[in-house]
């Protein structure tokens, strides 16, 4: 009996899958056609030479927990420990010739560009596990939260592949098709990509090519090099648990006193990113600065953006 029904569902299973005939895919087929004049052939060769890939799916379906986003005691465990600092400073040194030509072309320090790389691949280490064309295919066409965005993505990484001359099935990236040693989705690198090794192509897999993306990006959204993103800080009771802390919470310092929060005498604004991140049963505060917003406009997420202004700080000192 399993067997008979196994045999009815594996062709249906297997239809489903098949990213080069499915109505949507055609759909797609057309549009990139008329668009932006890709041979429909082309497209449904790739289409067909696709692969399902049901682990990276289950990440934006709810089914793998902690999947797209890590706790603080993870990211201070990780990244915020002697180890990790020492790596840094390897890779300056060993990039320091990229980092010096992306400081000249964009006025962004190495510390910041070096902890990018750091929180986004461990310098390259990870991040590239999955194929960039699985992964945005099977994201494109199966019912997930984020299946409009990775569409787009979809579409960019397609032109980017066109425009860089690259094989959109040997690109690797992470599982939600972001690519290289900054982890940059395709529209986003569409943007800020650059030929920083003048090779003659923006190579999201090229580490140099890699540290002159995120030092564009950094650059155009106004980077201040020497102003730390972040500041501990304590309170002087529990009532700064009342107040709402996430990546946008920006306050008058007069509401951050009058709910606890103490401000170091030397803060120069009038208001502050206030970040209260949870430890354990512990709380850790900090005060972020524009710098700091600056970092959650690559990735909306205070835990990400207090460790990179906690390392960039340790690779300052």
């Amino acid at each position: 009996m399993r067997l008979l029904l196994l045999l009815f569902i594996l062709p249906f299973y297997l239809y489903s899958h098949s990213y080069s005939t499915c109505d949507e895919c055609t759909r797609f087929i057309n549009k990139m056609h008329k668009k932006y004049h890709f041979s429909k052939s082309y497209l449904k060769n790739l289409l067909n030479n696709a692969t399902h890939m049901q682990d990276v799916l289950n990440r934006y379906n709810g089914t793998v927990k902690g999947a797209t986003d890590y706790s603080w005691h993870r990211y201070k465990s990780k990244i915020l420990i002697n180890e990790s600092v020492d790596l840094g400073k390897d890779f300056m040194q060993k990039y320091s010739k990229s980092l010096a030509a992306a400081n000249r072309q964009f006025g962004v320090e190495k510390e910041i560009i070096t902890s990018f790389i750091r929180v986004e691949s461990k310098f390259g280490i990870y991040g590239g596990e999955y194929s960039v064309w699985d992964a945005l295919v099977t994201l494109s066409f199966n019912p997930n939260r984020k299946k409009r965005f990775f569409k787009s993505e979809l579409e960019s990484f397609l032109i980017l592949s066109r425009r860089e001359h690259l094989n959109p099935l040997e690109v690797k990236g992470s599982f939600a098709g972001a690519m290289g040693c900054v982890q940059q989705v395709p529209s986003v690198y569409l943007r800020y990509g650059v030929d920083l090794n003048n090779d003659g192509k923006k190579d999201p897999n090229s580490i140099p090519d890699c540290i002159g993306s995120i030092a564009k990006f950094l650059s155009k959204n106004h980077w201040m090099n020497n102003l730390k993103p972040v500041t501990k800080i304590s309170a002087t009771n529990s009532n700064y648990l009342k107040l709402r802390s996430g990546y946008r919470s920006y306050y008058q310092l007069s509401t951050l006193k009058n709910y606890g929060v103490k401000i170091p005498n030397w803060w120069q604004y009038n208001k502050a990113y206030y970040i209260r991140l949870r430890d354990g049963n512990n709380y850790n505060l900090y005060l972020g600065n524009r710098n700091y917003r600056i970092i959650t406009k690559y990735n909306a997420s205070k835990q990400y953006a207090t460790s990179i202004g906690l390392y960039y700080k340790a690779l300052k000192r």
